[in-house]
């Protein structure tokens, strides 16, 4: 099997680069393309430019895109692997712009039962007229973002032009989301979801997600897995988030990250990301199986296993770089062997 890579950022031209994008595009493409060359039988080809996508993909049996959903991006590159036959190593266009659209998730996870936060889309020209509803403490977000660009914590009322201001910068749409604070620790589950029969969730650990909390929030990195008392509350919550999704789209497949508060107010879910996600990076350190052959597996609707083996725990910065491993380190990005996993 031949299988096509694009991250998004490193396949830019070079002038519209942003380095620290493409520093953790960069690391998580390497870290899920080393475990794609252990499995038997399969060939990858990094795209390097984003003009040979689809040529690339024509060559290739199946495809595996790394992309923010920010303005489209990733529903846009889904959709093309779509159209030319080939399989997609993750969730379908559709699913990817139903989880893009932060604001139609919210909604579609309160209609679930599933605990979330207030939420409320409104137009940026009426955005200060429509926020004298919302007391302080909230959060002002882009409803496509990525990564906590253009996202705020709105303490005070003087701070909500400066927030305005960041969350237009951060997005093409013409509104953005006012959420309901809540108060915690900031957490994700990374989900891997089956496409065959009873469509499996195996959820691949809690992981902590290391935010600053200033006016605005900055995403520093994370550790996993993440020993949480909550860790078992939290996995339920990611599984019935994507089950959710599944249930609205067609094509819930592959490797999905699910962002959490764990507070006072028991477990909540932020949003769903229809992509993979820098926890990859920290996971493949410590899971024994391989990461990219579960992806795979999934995708073409074969058995997923009913549990993971864990060795210790990784901690990595938000560039993707790991700064710290304890136990064995599973799979060196570098490394060039074979793996007994198998497609």
């Amino acid at each position: 099997m031949r299988i096509a890579v694009l991250e998004h950022f490193t396949a830019l031209p070079e002038r519209r680069r942003d380095p620290g994008l493409e520093a953790e595009g960069r690391a998580m493409r390497d870290a899920v393309v080393a475990d794609l060359r252990r499995l038997p039988g399969v060939e990858v080809a990094i795209v390097e430019r984003r003009r040979a996508f689809r040529e690339m993909v024509r060559r290739a049996d199946a495809a595996l895109v790394i992309a923010p959903e920010q303005g489209g991006a990733l529903e846009r590159l889904c959709h093309a692997v779509e159209e030319e036959g080939r399989i997609l190593l993750g969730p379908s266009a559709a699913a990817v712009r139903l989880a893009a659209d932060k604001g139609r998730t919210a909604r579609l996870l309160a209609a679930a039962g599933i605990k979330t936060p207030r939420t409320e889309s409104i137009p940026f020209a009426a955005a200060r007229a429509r926020l004298r509803g919302w007391p302080p403490p909230f959060v002002l977000k882009p409803r496509d973002g990525c990564g906590a660009r253009g996202i705020s914590l709105v303490l005070r009322r003087s701070d909500i032009d400066r927030a305005l201001a960041r969350a237009r910068r951060a997005t093409d749409r013409p509104d953005l989301l006012v959420q309901e604070y809540l108060p915690g620790e900031d957490a994700s589950v990374s989900i891997i979801a089956g496409a065959g029969p009873g469509r499996p969730l195996l959820a691949l650990g809690l992981g902590r997600q290391i935010v600053a909390r200033g006016g605005r929030l900055v995403y520093l990195g994370g550790k996993v897995p993440w020993p949480h008392p909550r860790a078992r509350e939290a996995a339920r919550a990611a599984q019935d988030a994507v089950g959710a999704l599944d249930r609205a789209a067609a094509g819930v497949r592959g490797y999905l990250g699910v962002d959490l508060i764990l507070g006072p107010q028991g477990v909540s879910v932020i949003e769903v990301n229809p992509r993979l996600t820098t926890s990859y990076v920290g996971l493949r350190r410590v899971i024994r199986e391989n990461l990219a052959g579960l992806i795979a597996r999934a995708a073409l609707g074969r058995a997923l296993p009913s549990r993971l083996t864990v060795d210790g725990w990784c901690r990595f910065r938000a560039d993707g770089t790991v700064s710290e491993t304890i136990g064995e380190e599973r799979w060196p990005t570098t490394s060039a062997g074979t793996s007994a996993a198998s497609i």
